[in-house]
């Protein structure tokens, strides 16, 4: 499973086509936010710089709420405490759609994975020793999102103190999906919003038509392997061929998609996982949990789902083979 994503964007890179130079109307706003980089292209008449503050204080919000590197936040104030700890308002939209991801994926997408990701040395407190995978075991005991409840007074219960929680793969998500909001109450027709390579859009481009995006070649880096028309949805990509750790000792590479079921750091056939959504919550935690599974249930599984599409990029023998639910084309013209 996808475990901290602050760097996990460079699976995709966005395309803008444009046919006339509009920027008075049109403005570009860049910058660094959640451990990446943010880009939006907006049609509005507010000021830039509002537009900035506003959207860098929707991000403060999220990493008071949900960032495991900062000691205060809600979420780290639940990793290490040993009683109920009251959570905000974010904290449980998002607890409650990893709940129901959780449970559609069969377990794939599972936010206490991050015990795993802390054992292969991938989370906040990153180490270079050699990893222990005799520890796998034990670790299992405190992996399950079962394990975690949200009670009627907003309160999160663990059955085991040192379960830790990591919203990384579905945090980015939503808070695409807060700025989306925020664009709409000022009546924006027109924007895309990218947050590591994560977007929505909605509306049209400077030059009048649906928002043109690439998705990246797994395998040729410099490249992309597709471009696709989107218009009012969300976009995100996960990978296996970029963010892993060597161990200092064996030299064994471990991926950043760690396994909740088995613990395994995964290194498979699928090179990517693009998912279509109406909200970049669910693209965003749905690309996680495709990256583990077995293509053919996956397809399976995302063709009986209303309102996500998926083009998963799999690989034989340096070639790439996509394999893409049946609603993937409709949705990219």
């Amino acid at each position: 499973m996808l475990s901290t994503k602050q760097i996990f964007f460079f699976f995709l890179l966005f395309l803008i086509i444009s046919c006339d130079n509009t920027a008075n109307e049109y403005k570009r706003i860049r910058g660094n936010a959640l451990g990446t980089t943010y880009s939006v292209i907006i049609e509005t008449e507010e000021k830039e710089s509002l537009i900035r503050e506003k959207i860098d204080s929707i991000f403060e919000v999220i990493n008071s709420s949900m960032s495991t590197y900062i000691d205060n936040s809600v979420i780290s104030k639940v990793n290490i405490s040993d009683k109920p700890v009251i959570v905000d308002q974010h904290f449980i939209k998002v607890f409650n759609k990893s709940k129901e991801i959780w449970s559609l994926s069969n377990g794939y997408f599972d936010p206490t994975v991050g015990s795993y990701v802390n054992l292969y040395g991938l989370g906040p407190d990153a180490k270079t020793e050699l990893i222990d995978k005799s520890k796998i075991d034990s670790v299992k005991k405190i992996v399950g999102f079962e394990k975690v409840i949200l009670s009627n007074d907003n309160k999160i219960i663990k059955n085991d103190k040192n379960i830790f929680i990591d919203f990384n793969a579905i945090a980015k998500g939503y808070s695409i999906d807060l700025i989306n909001n925020l664009f709409e109450k000022i009546n924006s027709n027109n924007f895309l919003i990218e947050v590591g390579g994560e977007l929505i859009t909605k509306g049209n481009a400077e030059n009048k038509r649906g928002w043109m995006v690439a998705i990246q070649n797994p395998i040729e880096i410099n490249s992309y392997y597709t471009e696709i028309i989107l218009t009012n949805k969300s976009l995100a990509t996960s990978g296996n061929y970029r963010k892993y750790r060597i161990d200092p000792n064996t030299g064994e590479r471990y991926a950043h998609i760690i396994d909740p079921l088995s613990g395994q750091s995964l290194f498979n056939n699928i090179l990517s996982a693009s998912v279509i959504a109406d909200n970049c919550i669910d693209s965003d935690a749905w690309a996680t949990a495709l990256m583990l599974m077995n293509p053919g249930i996956a397809l399976e599984m995302i063709n009986k789902i209303d309102g996500i599409e998926m083009l998963l990029l799999t690989s034989k023998d340096d070639q790439i083979f996509p394999i893409k639910s049946k609603g993937w084309d409709s949705n990219t013209k």
